[in-house]
């Protein structure tokens, strides 16, 4: 019996090697957009991928692009996020984007094109 477990690792060695030499790695991207809450920029209550609607509501809290993030983030249960025009990328660095909240910013990283999730290498306001 252990030679049959054996003699089948031994045979499925070769795939497992070939597979990882032709794994694709991940591709390093530029984005440039804005660091904002995941409910302005999925339009939970705001219709175009903006504050306005929060702000010109007067919300406790919410009186610019930065304390609306910083409002919707803590106060309601979102997390950073970047838009890129009409694009949302989740980040999985909550720490760093919280410093460029309401900010336009230049993020380095690699994509997860199955969670759309942009891995951050490094972030910095874009001017």
């Amino acid at each position: 019996m252990k030679l049959k477990a054996m003699k089948a690792a031994l045979l499925c060695l070769p795939l497992l090697i070939a597979a990882g030499l032709f794994a694709k790695e991940p591709t390093s991207v530029t984005l440039r957009g804005e660091i904002m809450d995941s409910q302005c920029a999925y339009n939970v209550h705001s219709l175009g991928h903006s504050h306005d609607e929060m702000i010109n509501s007067h919300i406790s809290g919410a009186t610019d692009e930065k304390s609306c993030s910083y409002h919707c983030v803590k106060d309601r249960g979102g997390v950073y996020v970047l838009l890129v025009k009409e694009d949302v990328y989740r980040l999985d660095d909550q720490t760093i984007s919280a410093n460029f909240a309401g900010k336009k910013v230049k993020v380095n990283g690699t994509v997860d094109d199955k969670t759309h999730t942009l891995h951050v290498l490094k972030m910095e306001e874009d001017k």
